[in-house]
């Protein structure tokens, strides 16, 4: 029996029918269709234990909102902005939008000190305490922020870059197309003609350096390996042997740290559809059923962005797909997976707004992948890009009872209450019922109900009277732009004898 309730000819109030769940869209509709879009879950365990409830105790399983976006600064160029990078002590941030190169100080005040010989496409940036090292996939750069010297690289074994990163002062780079990778003099950003290397265990080419604890995972497009510091001259490293992994990836731009380790879109010999996070030299696949799924349809996935940001105690992996126009976000504390998407003014849902993230001035920044526009995660703004209205959608699980015919008498959900706004939309903040009892392919007519206005601390959003199915499948949205963080919620049902 799927999420229900009892069989018996009896009214049953269910507190937990899995309102509070991931996006798992399986192949067949029939099996799940849950989504979870600009919400995530956040679990209490000290409630499921101390209450007689257990796992069914209220606020045991929070829904919260995915946090707006604030503009902080418009880049002249247009965009899209393709890095963003904080110099130490954090005092200012580099920035590419288009082909310019931009500081930024405290205050987001962007001064242009380069020109980059390209305009579109990935931009990495690392650097050694004094200057910036910057690739853009096919040529390299410095940019010395105290002396503002900014100027092409064309030194060492091969001319281009791809992506860099920093390991004991040494910058190392990869040479797009190759199997091969170099580095630079220790605390310099020159070097020399054989500072160069070629992966070992397998011919595949580099795609991406990554250091994590001082190791420097060199990943291909279907093995990793991992390369220490050896102090060897012209080359200083060496393969640590015993290390090498048998996942690459075909979209090197979706690597991007996680917890002590890090995650990407994986590739191997068998497939380009898995999730997987490295921690040490153990590879753990985090994608699910339904995600890979769904990414084996996609029509290109070598484009995929990767970004971690922490917010609210959560460390969260951003897996943007921007051909398949989809944005799906990994949450490391409850593993679980959900949505974030942008609403446009055609009532049309696309990928979230962001193309490059850092953590600069105590916040979350992030630019845009379409303008110049560079944006702050808001704890108080519950709207996206240009005051678009950010909704968030919850399409619970199929509700089944043995396929018998069930009753739906009353659905409670307890948002926040009173956090509705003084005026204007949000006023009255509504939640949005839809409902389907043919497996999500149709909907029945929207149903709504208040969350509850400022200084109604005690209400509740209800619906009755919902009718009979012998499957259903019910989902709430709210668009209004206020707090909606949902406690939880109960189903008065029962199941009929056939």
């Amino acid at each position: 029996m799927r999420a229900g309730f009892s069989t018996e000819d009896s009214s049953t109030d269910m507190a937990d029918f899995g309102f509070v769940g991931p996006s798992y869209v399986a192949q067949s509709i029939y099996q799940n269709d849950q989504e979870l879009i600009n919400w995530y879950v956040e679990t209490d365990a000290t409630k499921a234990k101390s209450s007689p409830e257990g796992s069914n105790a209220r606020g045991h399983m929070t829904l919260y909102p995915a946090p707006g976006l604030e503009r902080r600064a418009v880049f002249d160029v247009g965009g899209p902005v393709r890095a963003l990078w904080v110099i130490p002590g954090g005092a200012m941030m580099l920035a590419v939008s288009g082909d310019r190169l931009y500081a930024v100080t405290l205050g987001y005040v962007a001064r242009q000190v380069g020109i980059l010989l390209t305009s579109t496409g990935p931009v990495s940036i690392a650097d050694n305490g004094v200057s910036a090292y910057i690739c853009d996939g096919f040529n390299r750069y410095f940019y010395t922020w105290g002396t503002s010297n900014f100027a092409l690289i064309a030194d060492g074994g091969f001319p281009s870059g791809g992506y860099v990163d920093i390991v004991d002062g040494f910058l190392v780079y990869t040479n797009p197309g190759t199997n091969q990778f170099g580095c630079t003099t220790v605390n310099l950003v020159t070097s020399g003609a054989l500072s160069f290397a070629t992966k070992f265990s397998a011919p595949d080419n580099t795609q991406r350096v990554i250091v994590v604890n001082r190791n420097l995972y060199v990943v291909g497009e279907k093995t990793t390996e991992v390369w220490i510091d050896a102090g060897a001259f012209p080359f200083p490293f060496t393969i640590l042997a015993g290390t090498s992994m048998q996942h690459g990836t075909g979209a090197p731009n979706s690597i991007s740290r996680l917890g002590e380790g890090f995650a990407m879109l994986a590739q191997d010999t068998r497939g380009t559809s898995t999730v997987i996070s490295i921690t040490g030299y153990a590879p753990t696949r985090i994608s699910t059923f339904a995600m890979e799924s769904a990414i084996s349809g996609y029509a290109y996935t070598a484009d995929a962005i990767g970004m971690t940001h922490q917010w609210g105690g959560h460390e969260f992996y951003m897996l943007t797909f921007p051909t398949a126009d989809v944005t799906w976000v990994y949450d490391l504390s409850t593993q679980l997976w959900h949505k974030r998407l942008y609403r446009d003014a055609n009532n049309v849902l696309h990928r979230h707004r962001a193309n490059c993230m850092a953590y600069f001035n105590d916040e979350v920044v992030f630019g845009d992948y379409q303008n110049g526009n560079l944006y702050a995660f808001s704890q108080t703004l519950y709207t996206d890009a240009m005051d678009a209205t950010m909704p968030c959608i919850r399409r619970c699980p199929h509700l089944t009872s043995d396929l018998k015919r069930q009753f739906f008498h009353d659905l409670q959900i307890q948002f926040q209450p009173g956090v509705g706004l003084q005026t204007g939309q949000g006023a009255d903040p509504q939640a949005m019922l839809t409902y389907s009892d043919d497996g999500g392919s149709t909907w029945s007519n929207p149903r709504w109900a208040s969350i509850g206005k400022v200084g109604k601390y005690k209400h509740r959003a209800r619906w009755t009277q919902l009718g009979q199915a012998r499957d259903r499948i019910f989902e709430v949205q709210v668009t209004d732009p206020v707090n909606r963080v949902v406690v939880s919620a109960n189903l008065n049902a029962s199941a009929g004898a056939s």
